[in-house]
């Protein structure tokens, strides 16, 4: 009787060393995949919150002294009437730091546009921008008047937008990277009628960004992005 010599098969130390990298690519971009995911959520959920807040805010300062119309913060954009018109709905926000017209709420170094190039306004240099910090860390900063500063409640924005008040940008993550409109800065516009998100551009990694809280918005996501 002949006896069968049985041959048992093993992976080589080589075979198993290129399975783990393998296993570690699929792993690192599933992993990325899911971070990135749960980062747009956040960002769609802040932005929402940052809409919310302002108008909220515009709500119960009417309430409180009657239509936005008819508060008393002047004519144009400048430190001044953003000052008086943050009189009317800083009592409807909760504040963390109140820095008004200076630099200490926020970065000095300017912001980006989505494209990547830097914003032609550095917010935090500019007087008229009122800014503070939001109890969350976030920091939000707007200025009076619609475009080209003319007029109080009473011009058109180059979006078509008319009856213009403020104009609010919203950083949700506050001083931290990447400061860029689009990703974690966004703008709302306070109207006679209400607070709506901006629309500026259309919201493409070639724009400004600006229109991009008009989007998450109106689709729910950041397809813009990928």
């Amino acid at each position: 009787m002949n006896n069968k010599i049985k041959t048992e098969s093993a992976f080589t130390l080589a075979e198993v060393l290129i399975t783990l990298v393998i296993i570690g690519i699929v792993a690192a971009l599933t992993i990325s995949a899911v971070i990135n995911t749960y980062v747009e959520r956040s960002t769609i959920s802040k932005v929402k919150k940052g809409l919310s807040t302002i108008a909220q805010a515009k709500k119960l300062a009417e309430a409180q002294n009657g239509s936005i119309i008819g508060w008393n913060f002047g004519e144009g954009a400048t430190a001044q009437t953003a000052a008086d018109f943050w009189k009317y709905i800083k009592p409807h926000i909760s504040v963390a730091k109140d820095c008004g017209s200076g630099t200490d709420c926020y970065q000095s170094d300017g912001i980006k546009k989505i494209n990547g190039y830097s914003y032609s306004n550095n917010f935090n240099a500019l007087s008229k921008y009122y800014k503070f910090i939001l109890s969350d860390g976030s920091v939000m900063w707007f200025r009076t008047g619609g475009a080209g500063d003319q007029g109080k409640c009473s011009t058109s924005y180059e979006s078509g937008v008319e009856n213009i008040c403020a104009v609010f940008f919203y950083d949700i993550n506050g001083i931290k990277q990447p400061n860029t409109l689009g990703r974690d800065i966004f703008g709302y516009i306070v109207t006679l009628n209400g607070v709506y998100p901006n629309n500026y551009d259309s919201c493409n990694t070639n724009s400004t960004g600006i229109g991009c809280t008009a989007y998450i918005m109106t689709k729910g996501n950041m397809n813009y992005l990928h």
